[in-house]
C-alpha cells in the first residue's frame, strides 16, 4: 500500500509546477554560480546605477542556495531541480541543429584559436605588441579588441577632433556585455570579451541552421553552417570583435521577422543596431519582408513596423547617448576619418577600387601585384565573392536578402575601400545561403577544407599583427 507521499513521488509530473518553482530554481543556480565565482576569480566589486555591489564571500552564497533548494524541494519534490535541467541540456543535445552546428562550431573556433596561437610562439611578433608575458592569456587582445576595452575600462572618449581615432566609432552592446560579464570573471575584460563572442557565434549558427533548414532542406543547411564557418574571414568569431553580435543579430531577425514573429524581430533588430555603425541599414531589408505582410493583413501594422523601426530606434538612442555625453550626436560618424573612411564620390571610388587594380595587374601581371599588395588581393577577394552573390541571392531566396549583402558591402566600399571588406565578409548570411544552395553534397568538404586552410593562414596573420584587417 503507498502512502499519499509515495503515490506524489511515484506519479509522473503531468501539470507544470507552481510558477515559483522555476523562480526558485534560478535563483539556486545564480547563487552557485556567484559562489563558482568567487572561489574562481575572487568575487567581484562595482557600481550600478549608483548602487555598490560587493560579492566576496562563497560560503554565504552557498549556504543562501542550499536553503532555497531545500525549501523549493520540499513543497515541490518532482521534478527534482538535477534532473529538471539535466532533462533540458539532454534534450537539446538531441536536437537536429545541435548535433549539426556543433561540430562545426568546435573545429574551426578551436581551429583558429589553436594556429594563432602556434603561430606567436613559433612565428613570434615585436615585443612591443605584447600586453603581458602569458602568451595564452595575452592572445585575444589584437588590434580592436584593445579599443573594446579602452571602453569597458575607461569609458568613451571623444574631444571633438575626428582625425584622432577615438574609441566612439565602436557601438556599445558588445562592450556593455563585456562589462556586465566581465564582472564575474573576475574583471578578466578580454577573456570575457572572447567568450560572449564565442557564444554569440554558435547562437548564431543555430539560427543560420533553421533560416537555411527553411529555405534549403536538410543537406544543404547544414553545408550553409560549415560555408560560414569554415570562412577564411570568420577569424574574428574567436577574438572579441562586434561580429558575431551582428552575426546573431541580424540572422535572428531574418528568421523571426520570416515567420512573422514581429516583436522578437523587433527586439534583435535592435540589437544588431547598437552592434556596429552599419547595423541599422538591416532595417531596409526587413521593411521588404514585411511590407507585403501588411498590405496583406493590416492588423499587424503595428508590430510589424516595429520590426522595421528597431534598427533606427537603435542607432538613435545610441546618437542621443553621445549627444548628452559629448553634445555630438554624430561623433560616431565623424570619428570614422581618423581610420580613412570619408566618401569621396561614386566615380571616384569604382575608379580606385577596380579601375586602379586593373591596371595595376595589366601593367604588372597578377604575380607581382599579389606579391607587392597580398593583403589586396585577400580582401579584393572577399569583395568579388560577396557582390557576385547579391543577385543569384536575390533570385533563390528573395529581393530582401540581396538587399541585406548589398547594404552591407556596398557602403563601406565607398567610404573606405578595401579596408576591413574581408571581415565585413564575414557576416553576410545570405551568400552562404547561397554557397549552401550551389555547392553539390560530394563537393562540399573538398571546398570547406580549403576555406579552412586559409582560415588558418589569415589566424596566423592576425595573431602575429599583421595588418589582415
Amino acid at each position: 500500500m503507498h502512502t499519499l507521499d509515495d503515490r506524489q513521488s511515484d506519479e509522473p509530473a503531468s501539470t507544470p509546477p507552481p510558477k515559483w518553482v522555476p523562480l526558485l530554481d534560478w535563483s539556486a543556480l545564480l547563487l552557485l554560480g556567484l559562489a563558482a565565482n568567487v572561489v574562481v576569480f575572487g568575487g567581484f566589486r562595482g557600481e550600478v546605477a549608483g548602487i555598490r555591489l560587493s560579492v566576496r564571500s562563497w560560503e554565504r552564497l552557498a549556504i543562501a542556495a542550499v536553503l532555497i533548494i531545500a525549501i523549493r524541494h520540499a513543497y515541490v519534490r518532482t521534478p527534482s531541480m538535477p534532473r529538471k535541467y539535466w532533462a533540458k541540456l539532454s534534450s537539446l543535445r538531441r536536437t537536429e541543429e545541435w548535433r549539426e552546428v556543433w561540430p562545426a562550431f568546435i573545429a574551426t573556433r578551436l581551429g583558429v584559436l589553436m594556429a594563432g596561437y602556434l603561430a606567436v610562439v613559433t612565428i613570434g611578433f615585436e615585443a612591443p605588441r605584447t600586453r603581458s608575458d602569458d602568451i595564452l592569456a595575452d592572445l585575444p587582445a589584437r588590434w580592436d579588441a584593445l579599443w573594446y576595452l579602452s571602453i569597458v575600462t575607461d569609458g568613451y572618449q571623444w574631444d571633438g577632433n575626428p582625425r584622432t581615432q577615438q574609441n566612439v566609432v565602436f557601438f556599445p552592446a558588445f562592450p556593455a556585455a563585456i562589462r556586465i560579464v566581465g564582472w564575474f570573471l573576475g574583471k578578466q575584460w578580454l577573456h570575457a570579451g572572447l567568450l560572449l563572442a564565442l557564444a554569440a557565434f554558435f547562437c548564431a549558427l543555430l539560427y543560420l541552421y533553421r533560416l537555411a533548414r527553411d529555405v534549403l532542406g536538410l543537406e544543404k543547411a547544414g553545408i550553409a553552417v560549415w560555408a560560414l564557418a569554415a570562412y577564411p574571414f570568420s577569424v574574428y568569431y574567436s577574438a572579441p570583435y562586434t561580429e558575431a553580435f551582428y552575426l546573431l543579430g541580424s540572422v535572428a531577425t531574418f528568421y523571426h521577422v520570416g515567420k512573422n514573429q514581429w516583436w522578437r524581430g523587433a527586439c534583435w533588430g535592435f540589437f544588431a543596431a547598437v552592434s556596429r555603425p552599419n547595423g541599422f541599414l538591416i532595417a531596409l531589408p526587413v521593411a521588404i519582408l514585411v511590407v507585403p505582410e501588411i498590405v496583406r493583413r493590416r492588423r499587424v501594422l503595428l508590430s510589424a513596423s516595429a520590426a522595421v523601426l528597431a534598427p533606427i530606434v537603435g542607432i538613435l538612442t545610441y546618437s542621443y547617448f553621445l549627444h548628452v555625453r559629448f553634445d555630438d550626436a554624430m561623433a560616431w560618424r565623424k570619428g570614422q576619418e581618423a581610420w580613412g573612411r570619408v566618401y569621396v564620390g561614386v566615380w571616384p571610388s569604382i575608379r580606385a577600387l577596380w579601375i586602379d587594380r586593373y591596371d595595376a595587374i595589366a601593367t604588372d601581371g597578377f604575380y607581382h601585384y599579389s606579391v607587392t599588395h597580398p593583403y589586396d588581393v585577400f580582401h579584393t577577394t572577399a569583395a568579388l565573392f560577396a557582390l557576385a552573390s547579391v543577385w543569384p541571392t536575390i533570385r533563390r531566396f528573395g529581393l530582401a536578402y540581396g538587399a541585406f549583402t548589398a547594404a552591407n558591402i556596398v557602403p563601406p566600399l565607398l567610404v573606405g575601400g578595401m579596408m576591413s571588406i574581408g571581415r565585413m565578409s564575414s557576416v553576410l548570411f545570405p551568400a552562404f545561403l547561397w554557397l549552401g544552395a550551389i555547392l553539390p553534397a560530394r563537393h562540399a568538404p573538398a571546398w570547406i577544407a580549403i576555406f579552412c586552410v586559409l582560415q588558418g593562414l589569415i589566424a596566423v596573420l592576425f595573431f602575429t599583427w599583421r595588418p589582415v584587417f
